[in-house]
C-alpha cells in the first residue's frame, strides 16, 4: 500500500499516509476556471532558529504568525483578538542506537536495557513540564490518531508502563553484571573505563533541549557517564541519520517529527519501527540501516530477529498482502508491539501547542496530518484582510535539501514546498481522511485475491531489462482503475508556462523505477530504494487511455476500496519523499536531475551525497542549477525525448511528446531557473521567485501561479474542532448506574467551547491493569450530552474508563481517565411470622468530590443493613469485599494526585 513516505519533522523519514477518497465519475465535468489563490503574493521571513525574534515580530503585529509553535509561556503579550490554532503539531520520541559502536560499550545493545528506559523517560513530566500541559503521552508512535483505537489491544498491554526508576536500575544492573560491566562507587564501568552514553542535545530547540537535560539526570543516576553531542538539524542529519550507527559516536537522540498523523496509518509504524523508511540505525535481511548501510553484523540475533520480523510484516501490509480489515489490524498490532518492544524509538508524546495569528488574518486551515498551519489548503485561502499580500514567519527556510528523489527531508523546506506543488489528493484538515483532487477515477474492478487480469499490451518497468516493456504472460493483480487527469491538465500548468501532459505522470514512475528498483542503474540510491521499492513492485501494469486517462493495474487492495484507489495512484507516482506533490515537475526536469546524479555531480539522498563526497542535490542551490541548466542545453539542442517515453510511444501508438514540444518544454526550464535562480518548477498555486537564505533577514518570495485554476473540493477545506469531555462520575456506582456527559467543540482560531450535537464519543471500560474490558460507541444529543450506564453483568470491584470525542472532520483521540468503583449491589431481607420479603438496594453517593468519608458513609450503611439480616455469614463476607474496596479505592486516589 502506498509505501512508506510522510512523516515530515525535525527531520523526516518516507512515509506515504495510506489514505483514502471518494468515489466520482471518470469523466466528470472540468473544474471551474475562475479560481486563483487568494492572496498576490507571499512573503516567508527565516528567523534561523530564534524563537524570541519570530515571536516579538508576532506581537508587533509584523507576521501574520510565526509558523513554529512554542509554548505560550514564551510570548509577552499577544495581539488583540490573536487566534489560537491548536493542532498535533510535533511528535516526539527517544532515539536509541541498539548497536556496540567501535567507540566503546554501548549498554543499549541490550533489549532489556533499552526497553528499561521506558521507566526513566516519565511521559507525565515530559508533557506537564516540557510541553506545559499542551500534549497526549504515548509509549507508542501514535497519539491522537484514528487508529489509536484500532491499536487498543496493543497499547493497552503497556497501560501500567509508568516512571519507577527503582524497576529500570535494578533491571540495567542484572542485564549489564551479566555481561561483564562493574557497577562501582555509583558509577559504571567496563573493560576498566567508564561506561560513557553519547546523547545528540538539539541546541536549536526549546523543548528538546530541556527534555535532553531532564534525561540525561535520569542517565547519570544510573550510573552512566553522560558526553553531549550538541548541534542544529542540519548536525543531527549528518551525524545521526548520515553516518553508520556501527561506527558512529552517537548512542541517544531526542526525536521530534510532523506528519505523523493520519488516517490508516500503519505506514507510521512501517516508517519508523521497519527498515522500509530508511530511518532506522539497524539493518534487515531487507533493508538497510539508516537507509545506506549493512550493519546485520554488528546487530544481536534477537535484534536481528525481530527487525526481519518487523519488515516481513510492513511488507505484507506495503504490498496489500491481507483480505480483511481483522487481518490488516492485527498484523497492524504485531508491528506494533514489536517496534515497542524493540525500544529503539521510544515514544514520549504529541505536541498540542497552539500557534497564535492575527485577527485580520483568514482562510487558516491547520493540518492534522501535515503538522502545520502552512498547508497547501491555508496557501489557497489565506487572506490578510484588504491586502493582496501576506507575510509569514518561520524558524529556517531550509534545514535539509530539495529535490524530489530523497530531498524534502525536514518540515521546514516542505512547508514552503506545500505553496508549490499540487499533491494528487489533499486531506480533511481535521482527520487526515484524503480527498482525490487532481484526477476523477473509475474502479475497474478490485479483490483482495490477485485475480483481475492485466492484458497483455499494458506495460510496466521492468526491472532486470530496466525499460518498458510489455507485462509478462498470465500477469495478475488485485484491482484496476482508470484515471482521468483532465482535472490537473484543464485547469494548471507548470509554474514555466508549460501544459502537464500524461508524459509528466508516466515519466515520473519511469525515474522512481530506476532510482529504486536495481542498484546497477546509474541513478539507483539505497534511501529512495528502501522508501519507493516497496510501492513500485505493487505495480503491476498500466495503460494509457486516450490524451488525460490512463489506467493502473496493481496489487494496493484495501478494505476500504477509497483509500486503494489513492493508495495505487501514489504507488505510481511515488516521488517527493515526505512532501506531497513534491515528485510533480516537468518530464525536462527529470531528465536533467537525472544527468547530474548519473555524472557523480550530486545524489538524491543525504546518505549517498556523504559516503561518495558529493553535493546532496538541491534545486535551490545555485550549482546545481547551474548543473541542470548545463544538462538541459544540451538535451535542447537534439530535442532528446527519453528512450523509455519513446517505448512507451511506441507499445501505445499514443504520441506523448514530439521533439518540438521537448525542446520548448527545456528551453522554458531553462529561462525560468535563469530568471528566479531555483529549479522547484511545479504546478502549485504559487511559483518561487526569490530565495536568499544568506539575506538579512533571510527569505523567501511566493508569488501567485497565473496558470493555477483548480479548486479543493469542499471537504478539504472543513476547519477542524477541538473536542473536550466532561463526565459526571460518582465516587462509587452500582451495575446498571446511568450518568451523563458533555462534549464541547472549539473551531480553530476560536478560543470559545459550545456544546457539540452529533459527535461521536468512544468508551472503554477497562480493568486496572488496562487491558480492555468491553468498549462502547456514542452519539450526543442536541445538546451536545450523552449517557453511559455501568453494565449490569459488572462485578464489584475498581475499574477505569476512558472517554474520547470526535467528529467524522475533526478526530483527536485525547482520552480523558476516570476511575470507577463498583460496589454490589445489596439484598435485604425482612422476616416475620406472616411473610418474607426480599428487596435490592442499589447504592450511590454524590459525583466527583470523592473523599474517603463518603466511603466510610458508604460502608456504615451498608454494615447496618447487613447487620439487620441477622446473618453472621453475609456480614463477614460483606466486611472482606468492602475492605479490599476501600484499599483499592485509597491507591487509586494517591495516584490520581
Amino acid at each position: 500500500m502506498y509505501s512508506v513516505l510522510k512523516i515530515k519533522s525535525k527531520k523526516t523519514i518516507s512515509l506515504l499516509i495510506l489514505v483514502a477518497t471518494i468515489i466520482s465519475p471518470i469523466f466528470a465535468t472540468a473544474q471551474s476556471v475562475s479560481s486563483s489563490p487568494a492572496s498576490t503574493a507571499i512573503t516567508i521571513i527565516s528567523y534561523n532558529g530564534n524563537d524570541a525574534n519570530g515571536i516579538l515580530a508576532f506581537e508587533h503585529g509584523q507576521i501574520a504568525f510565526y509558523a513554529y509553535a512554542v509554548p505560550p509561556s514564551e510570548y509577552t503579550s499577544l495581539p488583540p483578538g490573536a487566534k489560537a490554532y491548536l493542532l498535533p503539531s510535533t511528535y516526539y520520541d527517544i532515539l536509541v542506537n541498539p548497536l556496540n559502536t567501535t567507540f566503546g560499550f554501548n549498554p543499549f545493545q541490550f533489549q532489556e536495557v533499552r526497553f528499561a528506559l521506558n521507566y526513566i523517560v516519565n511521559r507525565t513530566y515530559f508533557v506537564d513540564s516540557i510541553l506545559h500541559g499542551y500534549g497526549i503521552p504515548a509509549i507508542s508512535l501514535y497519539a491522537g490518531e484514528p487508529d489509536v483505537i484500532h491499536l487498543q489491544p496493543t497499547l493497552s498491554k503497556y497501560a501500567n508502563v509508568h516512571y519507577n526508576f527503582t524497576y529500570a536500575n535494578e533491571t540495567i544492573y542484572k542485564v549489564l553484571t551479566a555481561h561483564g560491566a562493574q557497577y562501582i562507587n555509583g558509577k559504571w564501568y567496563y573493560d576498566g573505563k567508564p561506561i560513557t552514553v553519547y546523547v545528540f542535545v538539539r541546541t536549536d530547540s526549546t523543548v528538546r533541549r530541556e527534555y535532553a537535560e531532564y534525561f540525561i539526570t535520569q542517565l547519570q543516576k544510573l550510573g552512566f557517564t553522560v558526553q553531549q553531542i550538541q548541534g542544529n538539524l542540519q548536525k543531527e542529519i549528518s551525524v545521526v541519520y548520515g553516518s553508520d550507527p556501527a561506527n558512529t559516536t552517537w548512542d541517544i537522540l531526542i526525536e521530534a517529527w510532523g506528519g505523523t498523523y493520519g488516517y490508516y496509518d500503519s505506514s507510521l509504524a512501517i516508517g519508523l519501527y521497519s527498515t522500509l523508511g530508511a530511518s532506522d540505525p539497524y539493518s534487515s535481511y531487507y533493508g538497510l540501516s539508516m537507509g545506506t548501510y549493512n550493519d546485520t553484523k554488528y546487530e544481536s540475533p534477537l535484534l536481528l530477529k525481530e527487525a526481519n520480523e518487523l519488515d516481513n510484516l510492513s511488507l505484507i501490509i506495503a504490498q496489500s498482502q491481507f483480505t480483511s480489515a481483522q487481518e490488516y489490524y492485527q498484523l497492524y498490532n504485531e508491528i506494533v508491539n514489536l517496534g515497542i518492544n524493540m525500544s529503539v524509538r521510544i515514544g514520549l508524546g504529541m505536541s498540542l501547542t497552539p500557534i497564535y495569528a492575527l485577527s485580520n488574518i483568514n482562510g487558516i486551515y491547520p493540518s492534522f496530518a501535515q503538522s502545520t498551519l502552512l498547508s497547501f489548503q491555508t496557501y489557497y485561502s489565506i487572506t490578510n484582510g484588504s491586502y493582496p499580500n501576506v507575510t509569514i514567519g518561520v524558524r529556517h527556510l531550509s534545514q535539509g535539501s530539495a529535490n524530489p528523489g530523497a530531498g524534502f527531508t525536514d518540515a521546514y523546506t516542505d512547508e514552503i514546498g506545500n505553496a508549490l506543488f499540487t499533491p494528487s489528493s489533499l486531506t480533511v484538515p481535521g482527520s487526515g481522511y484524503p480527498v482525490p483532487f487532481i484526477y476523477t477515477y473509475k474502479i475497474v474492478n478490485i479483490t483482495p485475491h490477485a485475480v483481475v487480469p492485466v492484458p497483455s499490451n499494458a506495460l510496466w518497468w521492468n526491472p532486470t531489462t530496466q525499460q518498458i516493456t510489455k507485462v509478462p504472460p498470465n500477469t495478475t493483480a488485485q484491482m484496476a482503475v482508470i484515471y482521468n487527469l483532465a482535472p490537473l491538465f484543464n485547469n494548471d500548468k507548470w509554474a514555466d508556462g508549460q501544459n502537464i501532459t500524461l508524459a509528466d505522470i508516466i515519466y515520473e514512475y519511469i525515474v522512481a523505477s530506476e532510482m529504486s528498483l536495481n542498484s546497477s542503474n546509474p541513478i539507483y540510491d539505497s534511501t529512495a530504494s528502501s522508501v519507493y521499492a516497496p510501492a513500485l513492485q505493487t505495480i503491476k501494469g498500466f495503460k494509457i487511455i486516450n490524451s488525460t486517462a490512463i489506467e493502473i493495474w496493481g496489487n494496493d487492495w484495501f478494505f476500504d476500496p477509497t483509500e486503494a484507489v489513492v493508495s495505487l495512484f501514489g504507488s505510481f507516482n511515488p516521488l517527493g519523499y515526505a512532501l506531497a506533490g513534491g515528485g510533480y515537475f516537468p518530464w525536462q526536469m527529470y531528465v536533467g536531475m537525472k544527468d547530474v546524479v548519473a555524472q557523480g555531480k550530486a545524489a538524491w539522498s543525504e546518505g549517498a551525497a556523504q559516503s561518495k563526497g558529493v553535493d546532496w542535490l538541491n534545486l535551490v542551490s545555485p550549482t546545481d542549477v547551474g548543473y541542470i541548466i548545463s544538462a538541459l542545453q544540451n538535451a535542447s539542442a537534439t530535442g532528446y525525448v527519453p528512450k523509455s517515453l519513446q517505448i512507451v510511444e511506441n507499445l501505445s501508438g499514443i504520441t506523448l511528446v514530439t521533439p518540438q514540444e521537448a525542446k520548448a518544454g527545456y528551453q522554458a526550464a531553462i529561462n525560468f531557473m535563469k530568471t528566479y535562480g531555483n529549479g522547484l518548477i511545479g504546478d502549485g498555486p504559487y511559483i518561487l521567485v526569490a530565495w536568499n537564505p544568506s539575506a538579512s533577514p533571510p527569505y523567501a518570495k511566493l508569488i501567485r501561479n497565473p496558470y493555477f485554476h483548480l479548486v479543493p473540493p469542499s471537504n478539504a477545506l472543513a476547519s477542524p474542532t477541538m473536542y473536550s469531555v466532561s463526565l459526571s462520575v460518582p465516587s462509587t456506582v452500582s451495575p446498571g448506574q446511568t450518568f451523563t456527559g458533555t462534549v464541547m467543540g472549539t473551531p480553530a482560531g476560536s478560543t470559545t467551547a459550545v456544546p457539540t450535537p452529533n459527535a461521536i464519543v468512544n468508551i472503554e471500560l477497562l480493568y486496572p491493569n488496562g487491558s480492555i474490558i468491553s468498549g462502547y460507541k456514542l452519539m450526543t444529543n442536541a445538546s451536545g450530552q450523552f449517557t453511559f450506564s455501568v453494565p449490569s453483568s459488572l462485578l464489584p470491584g475498581s475499574y477505569l474508563i476512558t472517554v474520547s470525542a470526535y467528529s467524522n472532520t475533526s478526530i483527536l483521540i485525547n482520552p480523558v481517565t476516570y476511575t470507577l468503583v463498583v460496589l454490589p449491589s445489596i439484598t435485604t431481607t425482612t422476616s416475620t411470622t406472616t411473610s418474607t420479603t426480599t428487596t435490592s438496594t442499589s447504592v450511590s453517593t454524590s459525583v466527583s468530590t470523592t473523599t474517603i468519608t463518603s466511603v466510610s458513609t458508604v460502608v456504615s450503611t451498608l454494615l447496618s443493613t447487613v447487620v439487620s439480616s441477622g446473618s453472621n455469614i453475609g456480614y463477614i463476607a460483606v466486611i472482606i469485599v468492602l475492605i479490599i474496596i476501600i484499599i483499592a479505592l485509597a491507591v487509586l486516589l494517591f495516584r490520581r494526585r
